[in-house]
């Protein structure tokens, strides 16, 4: 039963104002497959009236940019049961040779199909992917524990806690810290335990306050560090283990009944097909997964992502294991449509109209940028990110140097003068030293 309404409901009462050009086809028949489970695409009711979906909505306003009058008839593809009236092949086949007569519904362009009817530009994408069993497990390794920061970084604060202590070891040593005398390799090593020694054993004696400066802020850049360390470290260690149950074989696999997948399967997969299961909606695709019907469903993106979104733990997909042409309306060979509905088709796709007409039938929003994020998969920590610290920890530690030197320096001079004065004799040593003359 045709709904000659159907896309003023959709649009609005003037979805089809008067045009100028000549119509080819000043009535439409469009064909529409009968889906029971699926009806995102395309919603036929149980009065076998067409009530809508995505693929009537991307339809009509198509037909809206045709620079001449079309109106579309909606005609469900049903047999006298109210059931699908065969395969979409067969769908495909029933307009051959019809001059005004398209097909509408989530049908994907193939080649098998082209040798009896006409693609329009594609509407959407047709990207297949497998539908599978996960199972919770654990791959967390010993390396696990080093992924929070880049390897450039662990070299770098290996390296920035070796030049710590060497300087730390260097102001000592000019102080006159006995701690740090002898051998080159035992200095080395006091210089690399001396901080630890100091502030958790309240071993060893600081002479310089130098040094004391450049401790203290060298551990308050490793107390953030591994703060930042933890927090990442965390991330790491609970993110998404849900791994796929990846199938042996593609002969206990599930595709969508009437769809050009079974033939896929068969060609591209080495399936003798007998054990192929049909499957008309979202939970058969979860009760044969669930039982071992099948070890898998193949199928179109949107759908898997339907399904994952309505049953959101135990499954997931794995793919795109093929890349088909597209999503497409099918029109007879050499309609006169087909130039100006592909034409109208793409200014459809490239519009804001189609992000609506995602997101209010197939639930498919844009991705805000904070959604990205929250989806990326953590990333390991590199120099950059540290890079202040760093050259602040860097300027504290040369700054150090060079303070501790001039006071050094200032020191040793002031001793040696007062070393001088105490060496030449006084006025009254002089007079004293005279008289007795």
């Amino acid at each position: 039963m045709g709904q000659k309404d159907l896309c003023a409901d959709i649009i609005g009462p003037k979805w089809n104002l008067t045009k100028q050009g000549k119509s080819p086809c000043p009535t439409l028949d469009v064909w529409v497959p009968k889906k029971t489970g699926f009806i995102e695409f395309v919603n036929v009711n149980e009065q076998n009236e067409v009530e809508g979906g995505f693929s009537i909505a991307v339809f009509c306003y198509a037909i809206q940019l045709l620079p001449f009058n079309v109106q579309p008839i909606f005609k469900p593809f049903v047999n006298e049961t109210g059931g699908m009236n065969g395969t979409y092949d067969q769908l495909l086949q029933h307009i051959e040779g019809q001059s005004c007569s398209a097909v509408a519904g989530d049908v994907t362009i193939w080649a098998n199909r082209a040798q009896y009817v006409s693609f329009t530009i594609p509407y959407l994408s047709a990207e297949i992917y497998m539908l599978v069993k996960a199972a919770q497990e654990w791959n967390q390794t010993l390396g696990t524990f080093l992924k929070p920061f880049a390897p450039l970084l662990w070299i770098t604060l290996v390296c920035a806690s070796i030049l710590t202590g060497l300087t730390v070891s260097l102001l000592e040593y000019r102080a006159g810290n006995h701690t740090f005398a002898g051998p080159f390799y035992k200095q080395l090593i006091m210089a690399m335990w001396f901080p630890i020694l100091t502030f958790f054993f309240n071993e060893g004696k600081i002479h310089n306050k130098c040094s004391k400066v450049v401790l203290v802020m060298w551990l308050c850049m490793t107390f953030i560090l591994f703060q930042i360390y933890t927090a990442t470290l965390s991330s790491w260690l609970t993110i998404n283990q849900l791994l796929p149950k990846l199938p042996t074989n593609y002969e206990n696999v599930g595709y969508q009944t009437g769809s050009f997948i079974k033939q896929l399967i068969i060609q591209n997969y080495k399936s003798s097909g007998k054990k192929l299961l049909p499957l008309n909606s979202y939970e058969e695709f979860k009760n044969a997964l669930d039982d071992g019907s099948v070890n898998v469903v193949v199928d179109h993106l949107p759908y898997i992502d339907l399904f994952l979104a309505k049953y959101k733990s135990g499954y997931t997909k794995v793919g795109p294991i093929r890349q088909e042409a597209g999503i497409a309306f099918a029109l007879p060979i050499g309609s006169e449509l087909l130039e100006v509905f592909s034409r109208a088709v793409i200014s459809i796709t490239q519009s804001e109209i189609m992000t609506k007409l995602k997101s209010n039938y197939l639930g498919i929003s844009a991705p805000s940028i904070k959604q990205e994020l929250n989806q990326a998969h953590p990333q390991s920590l590199d120099v950059e990110c540290f890079i202040e610290l760093f050259i602040f920890m860097a300027i504290v530690t040369i700054s150090a140097i060079i303070i501790s030197e001039f006071s050094l320096r200032r020191r040793d001079t002031k001793v040696g003068i007062e070393e001088e004065c105490k060496e030449q004799p006084t006025t009254s040593e002089l007079v004293h030293i005279k008289i007795l003359d």
